[in-house]
């Protein structure tokens, strides 16, 4: 699959990457729930590093990178399963990247294409920047949800 990226990416992926970073940091705000989501990530053809994943509960929290949740996992093995608990039910997104080289961040080349593995809910496309919400974007009811993403590694 061919991805075509315009200059406005390299701003974009970057506040991408800072927010995730920021993101596996921040605990859950919200109280007991009765809806927990597991994440599956595939693809991971590096062994090696961190994921990085943050879930978004509104639209707006999502283009902004303000997430709910977050997780850093340290990577083992080619798939991995991440599990976030105590959700309320509702509509989420899902933003990772796979944090190679353990820099704490999306690394880049010059013009803005993500040079480590990424990947959002729904395997939504990145093209010309981030998977938008729409695309990205699932439903948690209550008990247990699923949700399986396939990182993306751009080649040159």
């Amino acid at each position: 699959m061919t991805y075509n990226f315009t200059p406005r990416l390299s701003k974009t992926c970057l506040v991408l990457g800072i927010a995730l970073s920021l993101a596996a940091q921040i605990a859950s705000t919200h109280s007991a729930a009765a809806a927990s989501l597991q994440v599956d990530v595939q693809d991971i053809h590096q062994s090696k590093g961190t994921l990085m994943i943050a879930v978004f509960d509104t639209e707006t929290g999502f283009t902004n990178n303000e997430a709910m949740q977050g997780q850093r996992i340290e990577v083992e093995g080619n798939k991995m399963a991440v599990r976030f608990d105590d959700l309320p039910s509702g509509t989420y997104a899902i933003k990772m990247f796979q944090d190679v080289n353990g820099n704490g961040q999306l690394d880049m080349h010059e013009g803005g294409i993500p040079t480590e593995p990424f990947g959002f809910s729904n395997d939504a496309p990145a093209i010309y920047g981030p998977a938008n919400w729409s695309d990205a974007r699932f439903d948690v009811h209550g008990g247990q949800n699923r949700q399986t993403v396939h990182l993306k590694q751009l080649s040159f």
